[in-house]
């Protein structure tokens, strides 16, 4: 179905359309694999900044501390992230990638990024950077 004019017209809407848009790609390009887009933002984060608590996970990621425990718990199950006691905290754990975990983190970002690609294919790579960097000053203010 076409989007309307009036829709169009909104870039707060145009916005929201091309990110759930895109989140349903990566979503698609993910299942095979037993992932969700959140999902995979967690194992990219613990890949990209090491072994984090869940509270910090949840806060990096906005992610409610109940779906937190859930994500944390089935990637436990599935011997993906293992929880150690934190060393600066012994009352909290460490979330840490295990070795399978890794592997699954690499096919994770691997389906992601062949998301991203087909989501932007319409853009040439100068549109590409300057798009991101419009969001950045978006999301990013006074930073």
């Amino acid at each position: 179905m076409p989007i309307p004019r009036s829709i169009l017209e909104r870039p707060g809407a145009l916005l929201v359309i091309a990110a759930r848009t895109g989140q349903e790609l990566a979503g698609k390009r993910l299942a095979p694999l037993g992932l969700s887009v959140r999902v995979c933002g967690v194992l990219n984060l613990l890949r990209d900044e090491g072994p984090k608590s869940q509270q910090e996970i949840g806060e990096l990621l906005n992610i409610d501390r109940t779906t937190m425990v859930e994500i944390v718990d089935e990637l436990e199950r599935q011997g993906i992230v293992r929880r150690d006691r934190s060393p600066h905290d012994r009352r909290s754990y460490a979330v840490t990638l295990t070795a399978s975990g890794k592997v699954k983190q690499k096919r994770a970002a691997e389906a992601f990024d062949a998301a991203v690609e087909e989501f932007f294919a319409p853009l040439n790579a100068a549109e590409r950077q300057k798009l991101g960097a419009m969001l950045r000053r978006l999301v990013v203010r006074g930073g």
